[in-house]
């Protein structure tokens, strides 16, 4: 029986030892920021989440913000520094995320209210493509708190969606190795709006100007010919019946918080470049909650029939976030 225990160990510790060395490896990279405080958070690796990075950020966050911008990645094009440049007395902070969902945007609220922050202004980007996509529950990946995990299950899910697709890239950044390319897009955000840039005046006065060149010009001809920029509808065309019964609690819920703080609130429905509009039932439902606080960009529009507003097809330039900005808040909320 020794025999066959002593026969047993030797067997399992190889891979045990493996697998406790690159654990070991897996805390000391902290590749998702799970066991140490920073100076800044930002979006490192391609695998990282960003709403739950953005979410460890202002956690560890000192400053007093009273402004907030949710949505998806079409955000990024929404300067926080430059929003803040014309909002008075406004401290801004852009609650980075990937396809956010109305849920995702309910529970985020709700976590901010929790800690104290007064909601003074609230800008959220609307998508008719993610924003109510399924069931309208926050990303199931998003921050613990969010998805209501138990502590342990959330720091398990990354180590297990760590390791079960792990490549050579994955083992360069466990071992300390230099990686590049995708898996590293090694962002550096501002440490104080969380924007995608450091603010500066310099980037403030830039924000949105339109400086087209030679090379995008024949980037989006390009797109276009092959089809990637595709011809859209010449007449309306709408999306299909998109917001349920427990859609509308959370949009409820929403307003209960802004309500509560008073919040000077702004929901855009984004101009998107396959032009479809929410279905018209949807849309009731919006108008009706939201009233004089909903803003459409949505459908065939000046900003979605000029291609070279969408680099990518799926996201818009930091030219049109600013003229949606400046359309709706600078008439009025200027010094």
């Amino acid at each position: 029986m020794k025999q066959f225990i002593k026969r047993l160990f030797a067997v399992i510790s190889i891979p045990l030892s493996i697998v406790l060395f690159f654990s070991i490896l897996y805390v000391k990279r902290d590749v998702y920021y799970d066991f140490r405080t920073y100076k800044n958070y930002s979006w490192k690796y391609n695998f990282q989440v960003l709403g739950d990075v953005s979410t460890k950020k202002l956690l560890n966050s000192h400053t007093n913000y009273n402004t907030f911008i949710f949505g998806s990645s079409r955000t990024v094009s929404l300067y926080a520094c430059y929003l803040q440049s014309i909002l008075k007395n406004s401290k801004v902070f852009h609650y980075g995320s990937w396809n956010e969902t109305i849920g995702g945007i309910y529970e985020k609220l709700k976590l901010l209210d929790s800690l104290g922050y007064h909601l003074d202004n609230v800008i959220f980007y609307l998508d008719t493509d993610f924003t109510f996509l399924g069931d309208g529950k926050c990303r199931p990946n998003d921050y613990y708190l969010f998805t209501h995990l138990k502590k342990f299950n959330y720091y398990f899910g990354h180590y297990e969606a760590f390791f079960s697709d792990l490549d050579l890239d994955k083992f360069k950044i466990l071992l300390g190795q230099k990686v590049e390319g995708e898996i590293f897009p090694n962002w550096q955000s501002d440490t104080i709006t969380n924007d995608y840039y450091h603010c500066s005046d310099s980037l403030i006065i830039a924000y949105g100007k339109r400086n087209l060149s030679k090379a995008y010009y024949h980037k989006i001809d390009s797109l276009t010919k092959v089809g990637f920029l595709y011809k859209r509808y010449d007449v309306q065309k709408f999306k299909e019946k998109q917001i349920s019964d427990p859609e509308i609690e959370m949009i409820n819920g929403i307003l209960g918080i802004l309500n509560k703080h008073h919040s000077k609130y702004y929901a855009i429905i984004t101009p998107l470049y396959d032009q479809l509009k929410f279905n018209e039932a949807d849309m009731q439902i919006l108008k009706k909650s939201f009233g004089n606080n909903l803003y459409d960009f949505s459908g065939i529009n000046g900003f979605t029939e000029d291609k070279l507003n969408y680099p990518d097809k799926v996201h818009f330039t930091q030219y049109v976030s600013r003229q949606i900005l400046d359309s709706i808040i600078k008439p009025h909320s200027l010094y």
